[in-house]
């Protein structure tokens, strides 16, 4: 069943980079009518993708808490998600400015102008929909590869290199957008390592999207 699992997952993984790669360069040249978040199609898939990552982590044979789906204390880990999320969001703030500022070509905000909500009706579904997108993005960097790896391998240089492929997954949003990125998915990693809880993450990683989004509309109309 492991050998399912890894094949499994690496082609998941493909499968996700492929389709990244392909979206970015689309949206070089293409500016969606709709924000990406309310396609029918797209939620779909995510979700599908999801059930697919869940029965990854199913027959890989850890059991779910050594994936991090049965926390200890998830009420503290709401909370301490909820409170990280946004600080996160906040301190990347500042220099993110300064980098669009002093080196535009180094950011590009062509994904977050894609998933912004354009009209007030559109907040509460955009904010929703973000959180299927950190509970396939966690399950995969988080549970999946560092849970479900972790007795094969040295998981802290493990975490390191599956948060480097977490930042290059982001290559459309520039070189700064994945040193972020990057540094960020290590931050998941060591939450995630340290509390042993997927939920802890995708709350973090969920309100750091809705932070992000409350900025740029913040910040586009100073």
């Amino acid at each position: 069943m492991m050998v399912l699992f890894v094949v499994g997952l690496l082609l998941l993984l493909a499968f996700i980079s492929v389709a990244t790669y392909r979206t970015g360069q689309l949206l070089k040249v293409w500016q969606p009518e709709e924000n990406l978040l309310l396609v029918p199609i797209e939620n779909l898939a995510r979700l599908g993708m999801i059930g697919l990552a869940a029965a990854l982590g199913l027959i890989s044979g850890r059991g779910p808490a050594a994936l991090g789906w049965l926390p200890a204390a998830p009420a503290a880990d709401v909370l301490l998600g909820l409170f990280i999320g946004p600080f996160i969001a906040l301190l990347i703030l500042p220099p993110t400015l300064w980098v669009r500022r002093h080196h535009p070509d180094w950011y590009s905000d062509i994904v977050l102008q894609t998933i912004r909500p354009r009209r007030l009706r559109e907040w509460p579904v955009v904010i929703l929909a973000l959180l299927p997108v950190a509970v396939l993005e966690e399950l995969i960097f988080r549970s999946l590869l560092l849970g479900g790896f972790a007795p094969y391998v040295n998981v802290v240089f493990f975490a390191i290199a599956a948060s480097i492929y977490f930042g290059l997954l982001h290559r459309p949003q520039g070189e700064w957008g994945v040193a972020v990125v990057t540094v960020v998915g290590l931050v998941f990693s060591a939450l995630f390592l340290w509390r042993n809880s997927l939920l802890l993450v995708v709350i973090a990683h969920w309100s750091a999207n809705v932070t992000q989004l409350l900025l740029a509309e913040w910040v586009g109309k100073r």
